[in-house]
């Protein structure tokens, strides 16, 4: 079955770090990626590093979650940095859809 991956890093404090998601990145996994999402901000450090890796699919509905986790992050302070390691027509998606500054892909 097609799934996404979520790997949790925590501290000592049991504070989330280091999250990597991975696998199937699109809308038939929506709402495993925003319960996901609800349950790391609830657990999350004051800094977070956020890689995505071997995406095998990504759709519009991620990009969609992606921005609203990362404008929650911004609005309750939660510093982060975020790492994509998508192949060239993964990343000429996001591009199109006019999101890669959101999206924090131009660092």
């Amino acid at each position: 079955m097609e799934s996404v991956i979520f790997q949790k890093l925590t501290n000592e404090q049991g504070q989330i770090t280091n999250l990597t998601i991975s696998g199937f990145l699109v809308v038939e996994q929506a709402r495993q990626l925003k319960k996901e999402m609800v349950e790391v901000l609830k657990s999350i450090n004051d800094s977070v590093d956020i890689e995505i890796i071997e995406v095998e699919d990504i759709d519009i509905s991620f990009i969609q979650l992606m921005v609203a986790f990362t404008k929650q992050l911004n609005e309750t302070g939660i510093r982060f940095k975020l790492k994509w390691n998508l192949d060239e027509d993964q990343r000429v998606l996001l591009e199109n859809v006019g999101l890669s500054y959101e999206l924090y892909m131009n660092d």
